[in-house]
């Protein structure tokens, strides 16, 4: 029996549409590591932040004053929780949790932070519609030239179970 199933040829076109994706993805890799050199060059970290964006997956970033303020999010960080970037800034991530948002995570992060440790977490956030997620946060703490933390900077995954 012959086989008549329906078949498509491959064009180049789906070859070049993974180039611009990845070119695509890459350009915003870069953006997102130059406004992380302007901060590190005004706040004199000595941090590698084109190193630490380069060696870590994420989705989101998220940078926060040692008040954990937010600074700065990147296009990720809007995607993943709905909240546009003037929202944000200037609000603690706590506004982020909610109900199902583990006390023992949190408590980790505060305890953490205060410890001006790297660590990486996960807790349950909540998006600007009230829709559960659960996130894998890296933080960072940003120490300028004289060991003093100015700021934090968290990467952040979404886990789909």
């Amino acid at each position: 029996m012959k086989d008549t199933s329906l078949r498509a040829p491959l064009k180049s076109w789906d070859f070049y549409a993974l180039y611009l994706q990845r070119q695509a993805e890459e350009f915003t890799r870069n953006t997102e590591i130059e406004i992380l050199k302007e901060f590190k060059e005004k706040f004199n970290w000595s941090f590698d932040v084109e190193k630490a964006l380069k060696e870590t997956t994420f989705e989101a970033i998220v940078l926060t004053n040692i008040d954990q303020e937010i600074q700065w999010v990147n296009k990720g960080f809007i995607q993943m929780t709905g909240y546009p970037a003037n929202f944000s800034k200037g609000k603690q991530p706590k506004f982020l949790q909610g109900e199902n948002s583990s006390k023992a995570a949190l408590k980790a992060i505060r305890d953490n932070i205060k410890k001006e440790l790297h660590f990486k977490e996960r807790v349950i956030n909540y998006r600007k519609n009230g829709e559960e997620y659960v996130c894998d946060i890296e933080i960072f703490p940003l120490k300028n030239k004289a060991g003093k933390v100015s700021h934090l900077l968290a990467l952040e995954n979404e886990v789909y179970n």
